[in-house]
């Protein structure tokens, strides 16, 4: 009788092959492996480079002959995995933490889940985000208290003649500071293991690296941003991001963990290929 695997790591790579290499690296020194049952690298529109670094590092790999955008991409990708929870990731997020943090940071995401504080967790690293990153956009809105007086006042009055723009930024506050529950108490809490846990209202969802249930991403992310494709598109494929984060979104009251250390920073070589 087979046995489900429990977590599963996904990567999705179109081209961006010098990226890929890098990350599978950092999987591998980082020892992220140790704590998967399933890993596995989609490769939409396949080519030679693409098996080549995949065998050299001896991880398992699907593809495709076509080129299936963002969405499509992600949604290929979760289908051919089996794990009930997957961690989803693109080919330019590296590990940066050491082997003895990976550990502690999916333990704590894991019981937050398990314990129904958090519908998914990002894994993002919260201080060393990688580019490209909307921290300083953010920021716009709600800067660190050392800024100039000036820049404070300008802040104030962004949240006072755009109030919904800063009620969705102020989500990712918990990028920002480390205080962010207690300087946003109604909108960012704490779970029991010392994540972040922010409402699905103040903060949008996000093709980060998250550990999400997979049936959970295929029929109530995946089915969703297919339901609602329209004219917005980039190199004209959906992207989840765009389908998804608006007004439906914002009424789920979804919540969404942020770990308070994270694994994974954001740094491309190159092109990722979207």
């Amino acid at each position: 009788m087979s046995t489900v695997p429990r977590l599963g790591i996904g990567v999705l790579s179109w081209h961006g092959y010098d990226s890929l290499d890098a990350t599978l690296s950092s999987y591998r020194d980082g020892r992220l492996y140790d704590h998967a049952d399933e890993v596995i690298v989609f490769l939409p529109e396949i080519t030679d480079r693409g098996r080549e670094v995949c065998r050299r590092h001896g991880v398992p790999f699907a593809g495709s002959a076509a080129n299936l955008g963002i969405l499509g991409g992600f949604k290929a990708l979760a289908t051919a995995m089996q794990a009930e929870r997957v961690i989803l990731l693109e080919n330019d997020y590296r590990q940066i933490e050491p082997p003895a943090v990976v550990g502690p940071v999916l333990a704590a995401a894991t019981a937050d889940m398990d314990a129904g504080e958090a519908d998914f967790v990002r894994l993002r690293h919260r201080r060393k985000p990688g580019l490209p990153w909307q921290g300083p956009k953010v920021a716009r809105y709600f800067p660190p208290d050392d800024a100039p007086a000036g820049v404070r006042a300008a802040a104030r009055l962004r949240r006072l003649v755009r109030p919904d723009k800063a009620s969705r930024l102020i989500g990712t506050t918990p990028y920002l500071f480390d205080d962010a529950d207690r300087r946003f108490p109604a909108a960012v809490g704490r779970t029991a293991t010392g994540n972040f846990v922010v409402g699905s209202r103040h903060l949008p969802w996000s093709n980060n690296p998250t550990l999400i249930d997979r049936r959970f991403f295929l029929t109530g992310i995946i089915a969703e941003a297919e339901q609602r494709v329209g004219r917005r598109m980039v190199n004209g494929f959906p992207t989840i991001e765009i389908e998804l984060n608006g007004g439906w979104w914002r009424n789920r009251n979804l919540r969404i963990g942020i770990s308070v250390d994270g694994l994974f920073s954001q740094i491309r070589m190159g092109d990722r290929g979207y």
